[in-house]
């Protein structure tokens, strides 16, 4: 069982590691974080696979797995840990009493701090990021690239990452809730300032878009982070004059591979992942400069690439940036190049196939786990799941969450945001059939 936390971020990856694995004799399953319980009796898996296990009700589990037989897997979402703190908290320095058989890192410099964490038993391997595998042949062929006319504008992809942000209205309980575990993390304690500089950042971006617009030269595609809140960014697209409205489409659900392959310039809010993908894809990045934080602003990132912090600034440095050929100034090349073998593992499309390969390996030596010490619980949860799953929607399915979040916004916005970033069925039947039409065509 693979465990997928956003659909918009996580989905395709995940599905191209179970069509490995299929391919490999390995039968696999895709259900969302939540259902990490009701998989157990539902599939009886050899192995569940998750992005984290790093909170204490799933140390917990890992541990219960291990009696049970359950090989535990992580492959995190988020594996590019700069800063040493987070690098230590996300290799399990706080909460390495979990049971991991299986560790996918993105990077060596997270196998050391694994390493160096005392899991010692952990089998850990070093496979790059396996969503960056849709930039390559045959998984870029996916997307088409070619563009209406020979004199369409050229396309601007907006890149916003201010997930933060959206905390700022939250009671101050369910923030806690937010940022509890992270506390213990030097950079994150004061983590109200985060969400203030989050916030105002935001804010700051909307001139540079303005700029942008009012130039009239360009198509713009903005693209927040899967975990923002659009609702700011269709309150900002209102404020637009109707010439300016006509040039700007917000797009929150077309996957990131897909909007940079056919981009012809990327706009990056500070550090984000966004721009190695898009040095990946070989297109033109600019690095917008708002606060500096240091949890959101890395200075080594932004030499490799163009920086603009006037908006005044921003349409000129787009045509200097448009002007130039696909690939970046010489300096710039090299140390783009260096950067994606220390943090990404020199990507080249086969981080998927890699993980599929270890896991069908470890399942063979694999005995068959214990199943008679499931417990009623799980034989209700996995009812509770299969019941969903007839319905079309995830594990967690809450017929009057709609409601209870019209009623008392405050308390159920997270339960709403965590609902709408989850697979469902549909989503990867969806996914799959894209995925075999791909391997038919490589066939043929």
């Amino acid at each position: 069982v693979l465990l997928v936390d956003n659909k918009r971020r996580d989905l395709m990856g995940a599905a191209l590691i179970a069509l490995h694995l299929n391919q490999q004799g390995v039968q696999c399953y895709l259900e969302p974080l939540e259902a990490y319980q009701g998989v157990l009796a539902a599939y009886h898996p050899s192995l569940i696979l998750f992005n984290h296990l790093t909170v204490g009700h799933l140390v917990n589990y890992s541990r219960r797995l291990a009696k049970l037989g359950v090989l535990t897997a992580v492959l995190p979402n988020e594996g590019i840990l700069y800063d040493r703190h987070v690098l230590d908290f996300n290799a399990g320095k706080h909460h390495n009493g979990a049971h991991i058989d299986l560790f996918f890192c993105w990077n060596q410099a997270h196998k050391d701090a694994l390493q160096k964490s005392g899991f010692a038993q952990t089998q850990i391997e070093v496979v790059g990021v396996p969503r960056f595998d849709f930039y390559f042949p045959p998984w870029s062929g996916l997307f088409p690239t070619a563009r209406p006319t020979p004199a369409a504008r050229p396309r601007l992809l907006f890149c916003t990452n201010f997930v933060f942000a959206k905390c700022k209205p939250l009671p101050r309980a369910q923030i806690e809730n937010v940022f509890g575990q992270w506390k213990m993390i030097p950079g994150y304690q004061n983590y109200l300032e985060l969400i203030d500089t989050n916030y105002r950042s935001r804010s700051r971006v909307f001139p540079f878009l303005k700029a942008l617009a009012a130039a009239g030269k360009y198509e713009i595609i903005l693209r927040p982070h899967p975990s923002e809140d659009i609702a700011i960014h269709r309150e900002w697209l209102d404020q637009l004059t109707a010439e300016e409205r006509r040039r700007v489409t917000l797009d929150p659900d077309t996957l990131i591979t897909e909007l940079i392959l056919g981009c012809d310039l990327e706009i990056s809010c500070e550090t984000c992942t966004t721009a190695l993908e898009s040095w990946i894809a070989r297109k033109p990045t600019i690095e917008l400069l708002l606060e500096k934080h240091p949890v959101f602003f890395h200075a080594d990132i932004a030499r490799m690439t163009a920086t603009c912090d006037t908006p005044a600034d921003l349409v000129s440095l787009v045509e200097k940036q448009l002007a130039q050929p696909a690939s970046a100034p010489a300096p710039w090349e090299e140390a783009r190049r260096r950067h994606l073998h220390t943090w990404c593992h020199s990507p080249e499309g086969n981080s998927s196939l890699k993980i599929a390969q270890v896991m069908a390996a470890r399942l063979t030596r694999a005995s068959e786990p214990d199943w008679s010490q499931l417990r009623l619980s799980d034989h209700r949860r996995a009812f509770k799941l299969k019941l969903m799953r007839t319905f079309g929607q995830a594990y967690h399915f809450d017929p009057f969450l709609p409601l209870k979040h019209r009623l008392a916004k405050g308390r159920y916005t997270l339960k709403a945001r965590a609902y709408a970033k989850s697979i469902l069925p549909g989503d990867v039947r969806a996914a799959r059939k894209i995925l075999d039409g791909v391997m038919a065509g490589q066939a043929r």
